[in-house]
């Protein structure tokens, strides 16, 4: 009997420790896959759930347009004037409030194109490999 035991316990320790391995593999998982996954879907249900008339959207399928309208699921959007379409609440695009859009540079600003400088060539030789 005192055999089977001194045999048993090695085996033991063994199981104990891939079972602790396992269950820190899974605590792992958790916090660096499904939590933040959690996390992203109730901040894009909350910005869903924030809008109202009159916001500016873009739908999943790339489509610009005006909120006019809002029911229980879906939005009525305005795309362009008189021409309104109703779409679910989840097919607009999560839009956090840091990804503002930069503005285009004026005509003003922009550095002015310098002309292409071209290297007249007597041949189909390459000049820069001479």
């Amino acid at each position: 009997m005192s055999m089977f035991t001194l045999l048993a316990a090695p085996g033991m320790a063994s199981g104990t420790s891939t079972l602790i391995f396992i269950l820190l593999l899974i605590v792992i998982f958790y916090f660096f896959m499904i939590r933040p996954q959690q996390k992203q879907q109730k901040q894009m249900q909350e910005f869903r759930n924030s809008l109202g008339k009159g916001d500016k959207v873009t739908t999943v399928g790339g489509i610009h347009g005006k909120i006019v309208g809002i029911k229980d699921n879906t939005f009525q959007i305005e795309i362009a004037k008189g021409i309104v379409i109703e779409i679910e609440k989840n097919a607009i695009n999560y839009q956090p409030a840091g990804a503002a859009k930069k503005e285009q540079p004026k005509d003003d600003d922009r550095r002015p194109e310098e002309p292409e400088t071209t290297v007249p060539m007597d041949d189909d030789r390459n000049p820069n490999l001479d």
